[in-house]
């Protein structure tokens, strides 16, 4: 049987303002005298040569992948987007990336130029693959501080920003459809019960009195959902038109609306494992997935006159990610018989996300010499897991039966957990120009964020002796049952107590509430000395007050942390020749730790359990850079930056000393670093007529090392306030968490065009990612690392003059093997082992 499907599509209103706050121009004016008559033109600044001709031009060293490339690259998200700038990597898994070996918690995404909060309470930075490529100009990546930028980074910034419309009215549709190999291949595709296609169907939390007044109230099914024939389908639609108001008023709007979904499936292994080796966990198993995003945005560009400009945004973005998994084989303390029980395990989870993010910002010449910005935001985030379902069994081959272990009531559960995030952020700062040779800059940040996180799991303790109960894995509602719950063969217990016997307290969800007041002044001075060397000198001060406040299954109590940072910065520039300029940065900036590495909240996955740590503090960084750029050729660049990063007190994931193999965090030594070498190589290797062959390339090399320090991680967290996290490293350095030597990306492009617009394009994308440690390890449990990966996609577009396109793409064409070995003194193990698929897809677009 075959299902079409049509992705419907919607349109939701945003904000943001700012036509031009220096750096995040869209357009670049370019003027010409004419016997006193000034003619002007704009060009794009999303055009692969005008993002490098900006990059040659700026006093600030800027990196930015341009809306032009990545369409020609078939790049359909940020997160991918960001990996083809030097030395970033993204994490197996999810849409996080590491900017010089640096992860997480060590970057910071704005939009604008403001920040934006995370999707998920796990991490710092949202999950820059549910942004698409189609609504922005340009990433930039920002690696090298400047005072103008927020404090909180060590990495980079990563800043997207949004498109504004210019040139011809236009009105845009995109049709989209792919296979992911493993998936299709499947006789039978399963999901859990519950969500829908389009993904806005929200599963509620049944409520207080229907547990109390019924017990067992759970409306979806615990029975796995078959889903027919999985193919990847979108819909995409942008538009732009500008509208003349007054004598010199112009309106320009800019529109664009997007469904897309996704099937995958992979299989494989998921081992725990000790320190000789001895599995705790030892299972081979499937996992299904679906995800969908469904995104709006508008972008209002007002242009008052010559000296007064007004923009607004608003973006919409709703995601949802759906995971069957399904395990059998071996979980200490359920089948010790090992000869005649398999233990299996399944796992529903399903998250969603909406995320609002709203700017409305301004420039205004107030005079010949000073100009004002302005840039205002209010973001809203809401993110929740509804309903995730675990199930472990055991089944004897045997006796030819299944039945429940004698664990604890936790491994058969419903979980439901919801994040509130209200997030006002604000710049307002002057350029003043003294004269030609000197420019003042000074301003204020301020950033107000509130967050409110819940959780609730509803754990199944079985109250009947084997042989007394019927069990079908294929459907656990076969034994959870509003039936079987009245007849006494179950309970309903959260960790505060029993739903039954108790409801007033263990009906108490699980909290983490926080709120942050950032406050910051910063100025900056430009003096350009000649018309070959500038420097820019900055300083920065900025407040951080934190409040938390929880109460979860490990503890309860409140944590205040303030911290002041004064952050300097020197950035210099000397322009050798007309194509070559050398480039000197230093500066510093700080790390704090996310919420959840703060909160005693104990967040579990199927081989991972971690927890927070109150007295986790902030890490500082000093940071330098040397760069060399050459620009042979209009959109052309060569350039090799050498950096190196001291980190005091530097923040990171380690195995903690136990028999459960949780991971927590700790600043773990005195001192870390980071050094290493960046090339990127930007160049036309044939080029006749219409005709032309091009790659671009990049490397980066790293070295790190941080302390491994076991007695100040005792005593920093033997507080009144949290409990002691021990540790034991085999040795007292190793390299940084997330880390990885060496990074490439290799492209290799051929363009051909033909007419007076029809033009074809084929790009081939290689990108190396070599080892990296997930988590450091303990004693002779060594430390748990991912192995190399390999990736090559490929993508080849057509674009007629009478505004039809087409397109065929394959990413994943490799299809490695994504491997974790824990690297014990006897030898390494591994832990994880599957493959993701081959992505093959095709599509069309037809441009009014």
């Amino acid at each position: 049987m075959s299902k079409l499907s049509i992705a419907v599509f919607f349109l939701s209103c945003s904000t943001t303002i700012l036509y031009a706050q220096e750096t995040r121009n869209d357009t670049i004016k370019k003027e010409k005298l004419i016997e006193g008559v000034t003619i002007q033109g704009s060009v794009k600044k999303s055009s692969e040569s005008n993002i490098i001709s900006l990059q040659k031009k700026s006093v600030e060293v800027i990196e930015r992948v341009g809306a032009s490339q990545l369409e020609k690259q078939g790049v359909g998200d940020v997160s991918v987007a960001v990996t083809k700038a030097t030395g970033a990597q993204k994490q197996e898994g999810s849409g996080q990336v590491f900017i010089r070996g640096l992860g997480d918690r060590s970057n910071a995404t704005t939009m604008n130029g403001l920040p934006i909060p995370s999707n998920d309470p796990v991490y710092k930075n949202i999950d820059l693959s549910i942004v698409k490529t189609d609504m922005i100009d340009y990433v930039g990546l920002e690696k090298v501080y400047n005072p103008k930028m927020w404090g909180d980074m060590s990495g980079a910034n990563i800043d997207i920003i949004s498109k504004v419309y210019t040139g011809k009215p236009y009105f845009k549709v995109n049709l989209g459809s792919s296979v992911n190999a493993n998936a299709i291949n499947q006789n039978n595709f399963y999901l859990q019960n519950g969500p829908d296609y389009f993904g806005f169907k929200q599963i509620n939390k049944p409520s207080n009195a229907a547990l109390v007044n019924n017990g067992y109230v759970f409306k979806t099914s615990w029975a796995d959902r078959a889903v027919f024939t999985p193919i990847n389908s979108s819909l995409g639609i942008d538009f732009g038109r500008t509208f003349k108001v007054g004598e010199q008023g112009k309106l320009s709007v800019f529109g664009f609306g997007s469904f897309d979904n996704n099937y995958g499936y992979k299989e494989g292994i998921i081992r725990s494992v000790d320190n000789v080796g001895i599995a705790m966990k030892d299972l081979f198993g499937t996992e299904y997935s679906y995800a969908t995003n469904s995104t709006g945005l508008i972008n209002l560009n007002y242009k008052l006159n010559s000296n007064h400009n007004v923009k607004f945004v608003s973006n919409y973005i709703h995601t949802t990610e759906q995971k069957l998994e399904n395990y059998a084989g071996y979980i200490r303390d359920t089948n010790e018989n090992r000869a005649e029980e398999t233990a299996l395990l399944r796992r529903a989870n399903y998250k969603t996300n909406d995320l609002f993010i709203n700017q409305l910002a301004g420039e205004h010449k107030i005079a010949s010499p000073l100009k004002l910005y302005w840039n205002l935001g209010y973001n809203r985030l809401d993110s929740r897991r509804p309903d995730r379902m675990q199930n472990i069994s055991i089944y004897n081959q045997r006796t030819d039966s299944n039945y429940f272990g004698a664990s604890n009531p936790g491994a058969n559960h419903r979980y439901f957990d919801k994040l509130i995030e209200n997030d006002y952020v604000g710049d307002i700062h002057a350029d003043y120009e003294i004269n030609e040779n000197v420019k003042l800059t000074f301003g204020y940040n301020g950033r107000y964020k509130e967050s409110d996180f819940r959780a609730t799991q509803f754990n199944f303790r079985i109250n009947t002796s084997q042989g007394n109960y019927y069990l079908n894995p294929g459907d656990y509602g076969s034994f959870f049952n509003a039936t079987n719950y009245a007849a006494g063969l179950f309970d309903i217990v959260t960790f505060r107590g029993d739903i039954k016997w108790n409801p007033e307290t263990a009906l108490v969800p699980q909290f983490c509430n926080s709120e942050v007041l950032n406050n910051a002044g910063y100025a900056n001075l430009d003096y350009k000395f000649s018309d070959r060397f500038t420097a820019q000198i900055g300083l920065r001060y900025d407040n951080l007050d934190q409040k938390i406040e929880y109460s979860t299954s490990i503890t309860e109590g409140t944590v205040e942390k303030n911290y002041s940072k004064i952050l300097p910065a020197l950035n210099l520039k000397y322009s050798v020749n007309d194509t070559n300029n050398l480039r000197f940065s230093a500066s510093k900036t700080y790390t704090t730790p996310l919420l959840l590495e703060v909160a005693p909240y104990e967040y579990e996955e199927v081989d991972e359990l971690s927890f927070g740590n109150p007295a986790l503090y902030p890490s500082d960084n000093y940071n330098a850079d040397l760069k060399w750029e050459w620009f042979p050729r209009k959109g052309e660049v060569i350039s090799v930056t050498a950096f190196g990063k001291y980190i005091q007190n530097p923040i990171s994931r380690v195995t903690v000393n136990s028999s459960s193999n949780s991971v927590s965090f700790v600043n773990i030594g005195d001192q870390g670093h980071v050094f290493g070498v960046e090339m990127e190589f930007r160049k036309d290797l044939y080029q006749n007529n219409n005709t032309r062959i091009y790659t671009f390339l990049n490397g980066t090399y790293l070295n790190t090392k941080q302390d491994l320090d076991r007695e100040k991680v005792v005593a920093e967290t033997t507080t009144s306030y949290s409990n002691t996290i021990s540790i034991d490293p085999s040795t007292s350095s190793d390299k940084m968490q997330g880390a990885s030597d060496f990074l490439a990306n290799v492209n290799l492009g051929f363009e051909q065009k033909w007419g007076s617009q029809n033009a074809f394009d084929l790009v081939v994308s290689y990108s190396h990612i070599s080892d990296n440690i997930y988590a450091i390890g303990y004693a002779s449990k060594g430390n748990l690392v991912d192995k190399a990966i390999n990736v090559l996609d490929a993508v080849a577009k057509v674009k007629f003059a009478n505004g039809i396109g087409f397109s065929v793409s394959g990413k994943n064409l490799l299809n490695p093997s994504f491997k974790r070995v824990q690297e014990n003194t006897n030898g390494d193990v591994s832990v994880r082992d599957y493959k993701k698929g081959t992505n093959i897809g095709v599509g069309v677009s037809y441009e009014f």
